[in-house]
């Protein structure tokens, strides 16, 4: 892991930015917030979960090829457990450091959530999702890619062994004519945060739920198709079939589509995920970065896993045919029995998405479905007012004879004598 040396924050340039493009071509594209220098220069204190108040771990994980990962784990502990919703109604407050160790309380969580950030941010910018998920009552892991944060190593879908080869080539048209084996970059990285989080004795008791939001998505994907036996659930917010889908859409430039080597094939990697395992997916129907129609593509291929698969059906491209067995309820979602949820943001973005309640409402119901736990009280609810203080106890009244006496004064009855004469 190399050493960051915090400097003012100058733009970079037109001759800097083309001398990065060269330099790293496409994965700047691919993975920009690893390449961003100025995020580097950011204070590392800002970075912890201490912020939130957040009880954490930080562990450096070590991958196959070497790389180190810088990785935040909140596990959930006797106080938080006990906390009933403390969190989520942000009662949290920062403070200077707040480390703990893995105690057996974790293993009492609803889950555990792997979270893998977007390609344009950074792990701990997720961390308001992540106290959100941890006023769930899960254990959550934030995963830093390689070459992000302050992770060692460079992005990228395949190795380490790639990087200097497609330095020199990415730009070329000799990608596609390739069939290299290389290890795989991110997807060592995803292997990684999984195996540390089952060789956690008390982690490992938990659900394991895979949480990833656009490249995250894609990462998620991949790693339960490797592990299906492993993973417990899948969460995936406006994420794309693959790259090379997002690039043919882009104008002028998408003819060049077969160059790209940097693919994240979600939509032929998600029949390997089998059917028992429940997948949430959350679409922003205004995301201006992945268009909707590749998540609506997605949830079709999706709710095809565990049928036979063939290339072709009726000269239709597999996956591509809408499903017959699903039902649609009144807030906008499409279920599917096997447990898969489809919910739609009408108002969403690609990256506010997760700003609106019922994208929390809906993840929230789907933890509360893999676990097999209901929450102890909604989300986002405010805490519930004080009981009224009971009504006072009547005492009876003994009747009394009331003595009255009228006179007429400026031609109006008033009363001259009101007095108690003694018990009726």
């Amino acid at each position: 892991m190399s050493d960051i040396e915090y400097v003012s924050d100058e733009p970079i340039g037109l001759k800097g930015l083309l001398g990065l493009l060269w330099r790293h071509g496409q994965n700047l594209l691919v993975y920009p917030a690893a390449f961003d220098v100025l995020e580097r220069r950011r204070p590392p204190e800002i970075r912890t979960p201490a912020m939130l108040g957040i009880p954490y771990i930080a562990p450096l994980l070590r991958t196959s090829d070497g790389i180190d990962l810088s990785c935040y784990l909140l596990p959930q502990t006797r106080e938080s457990l006990s906390a009933d919703t403390y969190l989520a109604q942000g009662q949290g407050q920062a403070m200077e450091d707040c480390r703990v160790d893995v105690t057996p309380a974790a293993a009492e969580a609803r889950a555990t959530v792997i979270v893998f950030h977007g390609n344009s941010a950074h792990h701990w910018e997720d961390m308001v999702s992540a106290k959100d998920l941890f006023g769930m009552g899960c254990n959550v892991f934030l995963l830093s890619y390689r070459g992000y944060s302050l992770s060692g190593g460079s992005p990228n879908e395949k190795g380490r062994d790639e990087d200097a080869f497609f330095r020199w080539c990415s730009s070329r048209c000799f990608i596609e004519l390739l069939n290299w084996n290389w290890a795989a970059g991110l997807r060592i990285d995803a292997q990684t945060g999984l195996d540390y989080i089952l060789d956690e004795p008390h982690l490992s008791k938990t659900p394991i739920i895979l949480y990833g939001h656009s490249l995250g998505g894609g990462v998620a994907i991949d790693l339960a198709s490797r592990n299906a036996s492993k993973v417990s659930a899948v969460i995936i917010s406006n994420t794309f079939t693959s790259i090379p889908d997002i690039v043919r859409r882009w104008p002028y430039i998408g003819i060049f589509s077969f160059i790209c080597h940097q693919k994240w094939r979600s939509a032929d990697k998600m029949h390997l995920i089998p059917a028992t395992t429940p997948i949430l997916m959350l679409s922003g129907r205004k995301d201006e970065v992945i268009p909707p129609e590749l998540m609506d593509k997605l949830w079709r291929v999706a709710q095809r896993r565990g049928r036979r698969r063939r290339g072709y059906r009726s000269g239709v491209p597999w996956g591509t045919t809408a499903p017959t067995d699903k039902a649609k309820d009144t807030r906008g979602q499409e279920t599917r029995p096997g447990g898969d949820v489809f919910v739609t943001i009408e108002a969403g973005t690609h990256n506010d998405t997760p700003d609106f309640l019922e994208y929390w409402a809906a993840i929230q119901d789907f933890v509360e479905g893999v676990s097999g736990r209901t929450h102890r009280a909604p989300l986002s609810a405010p805490p519930p007012p004080p009981p009224p203080p009971p009504p006072p106890l009547l005492q009876p009244v003994t009747p009394k004879r009331v003595d009255r006496r009228w006179r007429y004064i400026n031609r109006k009855l008033v009363v001259v004598q009101d007095s108690e004469s003694g018990d009726l």
